[in-house]
């Protein structure tokens, strides 16, 4: 069965079902499709290495590669993304050992993040919510709280945008690329609150909890960059700006580990430019689950001025 999305501005064709935006066809700019399962090494991948991540025992986390076959995004003992230089056709080949339902973690996050890199799109470490008619970002390393605010701030009613992975245009522009919040299992409050049907467990260890979407592409009227503190009483906000704004921003790149300089070099800049159009904050939050209303509208108030 084939599914069609649209996703962070893109229209994806894949045969394996993803937590991603509905599409109505179109010419895909990405298509996935599954190859023959086989045995994923940790052995060197053939062509220029453009970014790696090793785990601290040495093991490879993952490799991303292009040599004159084509571009490679390899996940030892777990799956190859062979595709053409720029990941537009890609066919994945899971490790026969591996746990199959890590596929789509991957695929909606990593890949994706991936493929808007090399095709020239910049990409933020981010959830966002619709907020009105602008979109609101949180910022942030893994475990700082990001999906646990966009689900917050969901299940006060506003829409979903993005979940880990956003694609912010040069104007300023997001895009809808998620239709769940991956949770850590101490924000499982947020989901206990939700209907039964709307939740499931991921191969990961989290909870999804599918939310309702925003329709189409949102100015970004901020970004946020959370603090959770289990002492404080009050949300307490400061706008960065300037070289502050921009060395904090960059702390969090979706993707670890890039070695290409072109890569590197169009993120440094799209990035600054970012930070020069788009308000920066960084929030020290009172942290939940749950959350209380007062909580929230104090620092929607706080980042809406």
């Amino acid at each position: 069965m084939d599914f069609t999305y649209q996703a962070h501005g893109l229209t994806i064709w894949s045969d394996v079902e993803l937590a991603l935006p509905q599409g109505d066809g179109g010419e895909p700019d990405l298509v996935l499709r599954r190859g023959a399962d086989r045995a994923v090494p940790d052995s060197a991948l053939a062509g220029r290495r453009r970014a790696e991540l090793a785990k601290a025992d040495g093991r490879v986390f993952f490799t991303l590669a292009t040599s004159s076959d084509g571009t490679v995004l390899r996940y030892p003992g777990l799956c190859d993304f062979v595709g053409d230089p720029l990941l537009r056709e890609v066919t994945y080949f899971l490790d026969p050992s591996a746990d199959h339902g890590l596929l789509t973690v991957l695929a909606t996050g990593a890949l994706l993040a991936v493929h808007l890199t090399l095709n020239s799109h910049l990409v933020l470490h981010a959830s966002a919510v619709r907020v009105g008619s602008r979109a609101l970002a949180f910022v942030g390393a893994s475990g700082m709280g990001k999906s646990t605010l966009a689900a917050a701030f969901c299940g006060r009613g506003c829409s979903l945008v993005a979940d880990d992975v956003l694609r912010v245009d040069p104007d300023g522009t997001v895009y809808p690329g998620s239709t769940e919040n991956r949770l850590r299992m101490g924000a499982r409050l947020l989901a206990d609150a939700a209907p039964a049907s709307d939740v499931r467990a991921t191969a990961d260890g989290r909870l999804a909890l599918r939310s309702s979407v925003a329709a189409g592409a949102l100015p970004l009227a901020g970004c946020v960059i959370p603090r959770p503190s289990r002492d404080a009483e009050r949300v307490s906000v400061e706008r960065l700006a300037g070289a502050r704004a921009f060395v904090r921003m960059s702390q969090f790149p979706r993707v670890l580990g890039w070695r290409d300089p072109v890569v590197m070099d169009l993120a440094f800049q799209w990035l600054a430019d970012l930070v020069q159009r788009v308000p920066v904050y960084e929030a020290v939050v009172p942290w939940g689950p749950p959350f209380s209303g007062a909580v929230l509208d104090e620092l929607l108030t706080a980042v809406s001025g």
